[in-house]
């Protein structure tokens, strides 16, 4: 396992082909707003602990885990900190969602 954080622009393309958790932290109404990424686990990032028991089984294989919200500012003070907790490689998509749908042209889904 990699381990450790990164904060860098990737495509949802880049998040599927790198075999991540992609994870959008987002709150529900958030994600009504907008749509997500299809194939995202949504899962609010209230609670660091609650949040890692979320996804811990989904991540034991050694998997990393990429964070999305709507700017990338979420993501990074969640995945810094998420980084010291798990052993995965923690990786916050920067400029969120305003990234990958306004200047990438992801078409979102809505949530399920």
């Amino acid at each position: 396992m990699s381990g450790g954080y990164e904060h860098k622009i990737m495509s949802v393309d880049e998040m599927r082909a790198s075999g991540a958790l992609v994870v959008d932290i987002r709150t529900p109404p958030e994600w009504y707003q907008t749509g997500v990424i299809e194939g995202a686990r949504l899962i609010p990032f209230h609670d660091p602990n609650a949040f890692v028991r979320e996804i811990e089984g989904d991540i034991a294989d050694g998997r990393d885990v990429v964070l999305v919200c709507r700017s990338g500012s979420r993501t990074q003070a969640a995945g810094m900190y998420l980084s010291r907790m798990i052993p995965n490689k923690v990786i916050s998509a920067a400029g969120g969602m305003i990234e990958i749908v306004a200047r990438q042209g992801y078409q979102p889904v809505a949530p399920e």
